[in-house]
């Protein structure tokens, strides 16, 4: 089976680091939903369309993400730093 292709907004990236073990952690994850589009998060919330997304905490980031099984992709609507 085809793998799911990732969306992201652009400015999505300017939260996450620069460079350093965080931002590849979280690329890394990222990429991964291509092969794993339902993983699941360590949380979930909804939005204004009562759609479940699912929030993944790496490291001190949280990304939040949604699978559109449709058109087989991932949105990652947000990244930002987690609440500790």
């Amino acid at each position: 089976m085809e793998p799911y292709r990732i969306f992201l907004h652009v400015e999505l990236l300017d939260i996450v680091p620069a460079r350093g073990k965080q931002r590849q952690q979280i690329m890394e994850f990222i990429r991964s939903l291509a092969e794993h589009p339902h993983l699941p998060g360590d949380f979930t919330d909804q939005d204004d369309t009562l759609r479940t997304r699912h929030i993944r905490i790496i490291g001190n980031y949280a990304i939040t993400y949604w699978a559109d099984d449709p058109v087989r992709a991932v949105m990652v609507v947000d990244v930002r730093l987690a609440d500790r």
